[in-house]
């Protein structure tokens, strides 16, 4: 194989040396067709594209995603700014005037009036600022053309009654206000039903009825002989006479609370009989609970389906809208979300990724370059293929991928990172033969021989782990090995036919003005080549033991899928999160959750139902969370309450308190009677009929307590004044019970909101939309599938993240075992054939065995997990990593063929210059990613940065040592 190598290579030299204008010339041209070829270059920036394909779980996922983002519409979210209200004098005052008075504990009804007056003050002044600014952002946007239509103004559905248009405009206070009412009025009718007694008498008829009864039983002897009879049936009536007590006593002494009940009864009787003032259809704003921000919807002339470019236009025309209107002057701001601008804004910071990373590598490989060699010369000589490189790198994955993805598109910084490795070692080698006097004909070909073969090696084994990736079912690390094996190719060949042919040329051109010299750091290094060897052995041991103990942390690094490793934070989002912030949803989706799909209001009932009632659940959303608080619970509960036997059964009660003397008298009565049963009970040994004849005794003269102690006129007022409330209320119900049920109404609800909340709730087909927030121990053991056999006992459409996480997770690890073993067998086979020996090969991964073993247990210590991104730190850190061990021991043994005495010194340290700049290179081109706003490529940046830094310190550090210890006999 070497003489075949060595042919290739000497046909290399004798082209790139003498025929060195038709190299420049041919690569210029290449370069021009390319440049022209990718002035379009796409780039994808979904992270659907990364996702594998051919899997159903993954298919449906995807597909469910893309239809959930369909969007004909920009919502648009204008917010006061902070303070703006307080800007004018008389709002400053009501807002003062308005806190002191809600700090209060209790407040007077005088007081809550005025809190209501002020609250309708401040909203007023809001919603005018608002509806002014939204106008005057309306007026620019429909002189433009490519939007059809602007609207800030919703007109609710004519199918919506008045009384649930009018909860809808309530605050929080107010919804919490009805909700206590209702539980106030019911808990006062249930607690006051006097069903025991007839309602077409009074209390003092009920007492006589039972004071007939019993002194029947005594005067006839049943009970006065002690022949009591059936034990069960007395108990049974002594039961019904102490119920009966029990709903007396509750009553008179609930008198007090009558003039509370009263006013909620009124309250709720005026909500559900809301003025002509009160209800509005007009078209109205869509405006926040506090009334300090309003949506807006622009709808462009094509949907954002159309493509990238398209969002991107609309985005740069509702900008450009947006710099004519004076926001200041409105005391504004104007946020922008959905669909376009995501789309538009994910395409622009993946771009400024690519070019910001590509700049940064760019700049810093030059600016390392000319500190490790002090020479200009070389470092633009060295930049020129790399380049080219990725000039044609980027054509090529046009050509082959249609262009970038969100990952990919470091790829190009990447290539600069990996080739300009070939350049460095090449110059390096050639201003030392330089240095020495050596011709530029001879310093060429040295370099080229010794150092191309090298290269190549190093530039094979880093393509083959590349072209692993092809085996991959992401479909980010199918494209990165298809586009970065190639891309390492064309550095290779650029470096390795450029290089020479522009060294000919400027020697050609610039012969008296070229400074050749490079500065020499190698006299610097033997030092430390020299300790490393005499300490060589404990050198070996520490390392070992040391890699050793990290090991068992690397053993614990886990897999972790998370789509917020995939999209990048952009400002779109944030906006998002505001709307649904405070329009009334959660923006809790991204992470552990299940979406739901109901075609009707009772299925939707159904599913959330089934949903509430899971402990893997720990939130649901869904359509009805638009509703007032319990609006559907309240209505039920007022429906099904029973005033107008409540007002019979305080009819009653105003008779009894009447004719209290009477009262009064049959309680006289009983007393005797309950004493001589209660005496006989206990002299037949009937324990429980003196224990419930005892009890009766106590409530009666509780009774007789009580009605001695009211006061007879105030105490009728009340409950004259309360059944007139009560009145009211049943007579305005009637129209709530004839209402159709809310939920039959949701569809309407949904058709006056914005698209951009409609959307969260309903599909364009009508669908219903439930989302889950899942708890934490759904991943735990068997949780998962237990939630999904019991998800689906219920429901027939939905899909879950953890579900499409465990599978992705799954794939993960398949190519993670699958790049990293196929990584490892190519390398393995290509050392031992280009190196010649077992042991060489050995020795050359060393550095690379250990590196990566301190990344794994670096990402431990740093709390790093491999996500769907940084998996692919394995397998390029394997292509990277060897490279080193490759050049170092290539020049070992040049050294040990001319003197094996220091061979290892001397190799070290003409080699490690080479060693360290290539491998900040590529730290740098990695460290670049640090910058970038999609968080899955900045954990690459430093899973990468743990990696080729350990791998650099034990290529320095161990190999020579290794080296020293093995003595040369195999290698």
């Amino acid at each position: 194989m070497r003489p075949i190598i060595e042919r290739i290579l000497r046909a290399v030299f004798r082209i790139s040396r003498y025929y060195a204008w038709w190299v420049i010339f041919i690569a210029l041209v290449l370069t021009g067709t390319a440049a022209y070829y990718v002035t379009d270059l796409p780039i994808r920036s979904s992270f659907l594209d990364l996702l594998p394909s051919n899997d159903p779980l993954i298919d449906d996922y995807r597909q469910n995603e893309q239809y959930l983002a369909q969007s004909d519409s920009v919502p648009l979210l204008v917010t006061l700014l902070e303070g703006e209200d307080r800007s004018d004098e008389t709002m400053l005052a009501a807002q003062q005037e308005l806190e002191a008075l809600e700090a209060k504990e209790k407040a007077t009804q005088k007081e809550r009036a005025r809190i209501k007056e002020l609250t309708h003050q401040i909203n007023n002044y809001r919603e005018g600022r608002l509806l002014a600014a939204a106008e005057a952002i309306a007026k620019v946007l429909r002189e433009n053309p490519e939007f059809i239509e602007v609207t800030y103004l919703v007109e609710p559905s004519p199918e919506i009654p008045d009384q649930y248009l009018l909860l809808f405009q309530l605050d929080e206070k107010k919804l919490a206000q009805i909700e206590s009412s209702v539980a106030l009025a019911r808990h006062s009718i249930a607690n006051g039903e006097l069903s025991l007694i007839p309602t077409t008498g009074n209390l003092s008829d009920a007492y006589r009825k039972i004071s007939e009864e019993f002194g029947q039983a005594l005067s006839g002897g049943s009970l006065g002989s002690g022949n009591l009879g059936d034990p069960s049936d007395v108990e049974a009536k002594l039961a019904g006479v102490i119920a009966l007590n029990d709903t007396i006593l509750g009553t008179i002494n609930g008198i007090d609370t009558f003039p509370t009940v009263t006013e909620a009864v009124r309250g709720l009787a005026e909500i559900f009989t809301p003025s002509a003032e009160e209800i509005s259809r007009e078209p109205e704003g869509v405006f926040s609970r506090d009334r300090t921000r309003l949506l807006m919807t622009v709808q462009p002339r094509y949907p954002a389906q159309r493509g990238v470019a398209y969002c991107t236009l609309v985005m740069k025309n509702l900008e450009d809208a947006l710099a004519q209107v004076d926001l200041d002057r409105l005391g504004v701001t104007v946020g922008i979300t959905g669909t376009y601008a995501f789309t538009a804004s994910t395409n622009a910071v993946v771009n400024a990724d690519m070019l910001r990373t590509t700049i940064i590598s760019s700049i810093g490989v030059v600016l390392i370059f000319f500190v490790a060699f002090g020479s200009i010369f070389y470092s633009i000589i060295a930049v020129i293929p790399l380049l080219i490189s990725v000039i044609l790198t980027m054509a090529w994955a046009k050509l082959t991928m249609g262009g970038f993805n969100l990952i990919t598109s470091f790829l190009p910084a990447l290539v600069l990172g990996l080739g300009i490795d070939y350049g460095i070692h090449l110059i390096s080698r050639y201003a030392e033969e330089r240095s020495k006097g050596i011709s530029l004909n001879r310093a060429l070909h040295t370099a080229v021989l010794s150092k191309g073969e090298a290269s190549l090696v190093a530039a094979m084994t880093t393509a083959l782990v590349f072209v692993g990736l092809l085996f991959a079912r992401s479909r980010a690390l199918f494209e990165m090995g298809a586009i970065t094996s190639m891309g390492v190719i064309l550095a290779f060949l650029a470096t390795l036919f450029l290089i020479p042919a522009l060294v000919t040329l400027s020697h050609f051109i610039f012969r008296a003005h070229t400074r050749e010299r490079v500065v020499n750091y190698a006299t610097h290094l033997s030092g430390y080549f020299r300790f490393v060897t005499a300490k060589g052995r404990v050198i070996f041991v520490i390392v070992l033991t040391l890699t050793f103990f990290v090991a068992f942390q690397a053993a614990h690094t886990s897999f972790q899928f998370s789509s917020k490793d995939l999209i990048p934070r952009v400002k779109s989002q944030e906006v998002l999160d505001d709307i649904l912030a405070h329009f009334g949803a959660s923006s809790a989706q991204i992470g552990e959750y299940f979406i739901f799909f109901a075609s009707s209001e009772g299925e939707l009932t159904r599913v959330v139902e089934h949903l509430e009632g899971s402990d893997f659940v720990q939130g649901v959303e869904s359509a009805r969370d638009l509703l007032p608080v319990n609006l559907s619970e309240q209505q039920q509960v007022l429906n099904s309450l029973n005033i107008a036997s409540y007002i019979d059964q305080l009819d009653l009660l105003n008779r009894s308190l009447t004719e209290r003397a009477s009262v009064l008298a049959q309680i006289r009565t009983l007393l005797t009677q309950f004493g001589l049963l209660q005496y006989a009970a206990a002299l037949n040994g009937r324990t429980e009929i003196t224990l419930a004849s005892n009890e009766i005794q106590r409530q009666l003269r509780e009774t007789q307590n009580a009605l001695n102690r009211l006061k007879l006129e105030e105490s009728q007022a009340r409950i004259s004044v309360l059944q007139e409330a009560l009145r009211e209320l049943d007579h305005n119900l009637l129209q709530i019970r004839e209402l159709p049920p809310i939920e039959t109404l949701l569809r309407d609800i949904l058709k006056g909101l914005p698209e951009g909340i409609r959307n969260r709730y309903i599909t364009p087909d009508d669908k219903y939309i439930i989302r889950t927030q899942m708890s934490p121990q759904l991943l735990q053991g068997k949780n998962l599938q237990k939630f999904n056999t019991f998800a689906a006992s219920f429901s027939d459409n939905y899909f879950g993240m953890p579900l499409v996480g465990e599978k992705l997770e799954s794939y993960m690890k398949r190519d993670f075992l699958i790049s990293t073993l196929l990584a490892a067998i190519l390398i393995t086979f290509t050392l031992w054939r280009t190196l010649h020996g077992g042991m060489r090969a050995l020795l050359a991964a060393t550095p690379l065995v250990l590196g990566y073993v301190w990344m794994l247990g670096g990402m431990r210590l740093l709390q790093i997990d491999f996500n769907f991104i940084n998996i692919m730190i394995s397998p390029l850190l394997i292509g990277i990593g060897v490279d080193n061990g490759i050049h170092i021991l290539h020049r070992y043994k040049e050294e040990r063929a001319l003197n094996p005495e220091g061979a290892i010194e001397r190799g070290g340290r003409t080699t490690a210059v080479a060693v360290i700049v290539t491998s900040l290179t590529t730290m740098l081109v990695f460290g670049s990613l640090l910058l970038a706003r999609t968080p899955g490529l900045r954990l690459l940046g430093s899973s990468a940065l743990l990696g080729i830094g350990f791998t650099l310190t034990f290529s320095l550090l161990f190999l020579p040592a290794a080296l020293h210890i093995e003595g040369g006999k195999r290698v």
